[in-house]
């Protein structure tokens, strides 16, 4: 195992990570950073609290929360997510506004997908939190400009969600802002489910 090091670009504090994250985070004055060939990028970041009824293993997964614009031009959709997710979008039902997850760490691919399509279809709620409380942190793999790729990956993902019905759907979709989120989940006997 290799132990990186790297300052801070706030505070200047030495950061020590065992594992491989393209997110390094500052314990000192809590800050996460990001470098690029650009060089240092601060993140905008949220850290969901555990749900106290949790007793199994516990992991923070992190997640790109992209907010976007989401305009439907034109379409043929009967039930599936669009159709739920057309209803929920804050602006009305031809667009408007909408958070879309996008799993920032190595998944499975069924796993990321269905991920991905549940807590944007059902955003989840949470309480915050200042730190980690020593739960284990999954690493990030994706950058922010990734996720907003990615956030239309989901929004087809969505659309081909009913099998065996014809759909079409002519959209665009315009990122607004990334944030990443820290979401804690349990390890059970069903695999992991979100802890909030």
């Amino acid at each position: 195992m290799k132990v990186i090091q790297v300052k801070c670009p706030n505070c200047e504090q030495p950061i020590y990570q065992k594992q491989r994250d393209n997110m390094f985070h500052c314990k000192n004055c809590g800050t996460i950073h990001y470098r690029d060939m650009k060089g240092s990028h601060t993140v905008e970041y949220e850290i969901a609290d555990v749900n106290p009824n949790v007793r199994g293993r516990q992991y923070y997964i992190p997640f790109w929360r992209v907010y976007c614009h989401f305009n439907i031009r034109s379409r043929d959709v009967e039930g599936g997510y669009i159709h739920k997710l057309a209803t929920k979008i804050n602006g009305g039902d031809n667009g408007g506004m909408l958070y879309i997850f996008v799993p920032a760490s190595d998944l499975e691919a069924s796993t990321f997908r269905s991920m991905a399509v549940n807590l944007t279809v059902n955003n989840p709620r949470y309480n915050l939190r200042r730190d980690f409380s020593n739960v284990e942190r999954m690493p990030t793999t994706l950058t922010p400009e990734e996720a907003a790729e990615m956030a239309d990956f989901v929004a087809v993902t969505l659309e081909a969600e009913k099998p065996g019905k014809m759909q079409y759907l002519d959209y665009e979709l315009k990122v607004q802002e990334t944030k990443l989120v820290y979401l804690p989940f349990e390890q059970g006997p069903n695999g992991l489910q979100l802890a909030v």
